[in-house]
């Protein structure tokens, strides 16, 4: 009779290489998307440079003013941009110096760390799902 190897309980160690293929389809099937969506975001954006921006009353209204590509820009501020007088650090597009923000454009650093917190789980998920072929 053939030795019978498997005894019908389930190892501790198995139970780790199980979760571990879980983890690692489901941390590289999101993590990987997220990553180059980031990255096609990032092309899209294009570069944004510090720069500072003098934010004045003109009229009643919020005006933000900066020099970058060798000119004066100007915009109202939005509702949403609550800025007060005075100098403040903001953004200016490399592409498009007349395109600033006075807050730092985060969607794609959003993206870009979800991508890679998924992915490392995902990278140590599949790393755990070999776990019982070298123990």
């Amino acid at each position: 009779m053939a030795p019978f190897f498997y005894t019908g309980e389930v190892q501790l160690i198995d139970t780790f290489a199980a979760v571990g293929e879980v983890l690692s389809w489901i941390g590289l099937g999101i993590g990987i998307p997220l990553l180059v969506v980031a990255g096609m975001v990032a092309v899209a954006e294009g570069r944004w440079e510090r720069i500072d921006i003098a934010v004045i009353e003109v009229s009643g209204e919020m005006v933000a003013r900066w020099f970058a590509g060798g000119d004066f820009h100007e915009r109202a501020l939005t509702p949403r941009e609550d800025a007060g007088d005075g100098w403040h650090r903001g953004f200016v597009s490399a592409r498009n110096p007349s395109h600033a923000r006075l807050n730092p454009p985060v969607i794609r650093r959003f993206i870009a760390t979800l991508g890679i917190v998924f992915t490392a789980l995902g990278a140590i998920g599949f790393i755990l799902s070999f776990v019982p072929a070298f123990v």
